[in-house]
């Protein structure tokens, strides 16, 4: 992928989390996250659902709510396609499609597309609803992110309530 196309690629990621907040406002509320939520990450090239393998016993909407802790990678966090960070240190990759996709919103992809394999290291999610507690851990809300290691922000397209 050129370089114009990263720039392309992070602009959108950029546009998408701007989108997503404006959306997710509601008089300084955020709405609360459920497992099945859409994810990006600004530096890769697809859209993930956050996953949740075991029930914390909270529901919102019969759907299952999640916690600042539902951070792990594989088991909630899955990898994000290729990522464009420069700071990621593993090896290059290159991916070829599977007519399938749910890229992140920039136009022209091009396959194949290089970059770096995508391994999310993040800590746990930031800005978490301390008032609200799912499992004795802060909420989760369409507000959060996490920093991954290898570059990128891990933020919320929607949170997964799917009103």
């Amino acid at each position: 992928m050129a370089s114009s196309a990263i720039g392309a690629a992070r602009e959108a990621a950029a546009t998408t989390r701007e989108a997503a907040q404006i959306i997710n406002a509601s008089d300084n509320e955020y709405p609360y996250v459920v497992a099945g939520a859409r994810m990006f990450c600004d530096k890769g090239t697809h859209f993930r659902r956050l996953d949740l393998p075991t029930c914390h016993g909270a529901y919102i909407r019969d759907k299952a709510m999640t916690n600042e802790e539902d951070c792990q990678h594989p088991d909630n966090i899955p990898i994000f396609g290729v990522c464009l960070s420069g700071a990621n240190p593993h090896e290059d990759m290159q991916y070829t499609g599977s007519g399938s996709e749910d890229f992140l919103p920039f136009e022209n992809v091009e396959f194949p597309i290089i970059g770096k394999r995508c391994c999310p290291e993040v800590g746990k999610w930031l800005n978490a609803k301390e008032d609200v507690l799912v499992d004795r851990k802060p909420a989760l809300t369409a507000n959060c992110t996490c920093v991954c290691r290898n570059g990128g922000i891990i933020g919320f397209v929607d949170d997964g309530q799917g009103v």
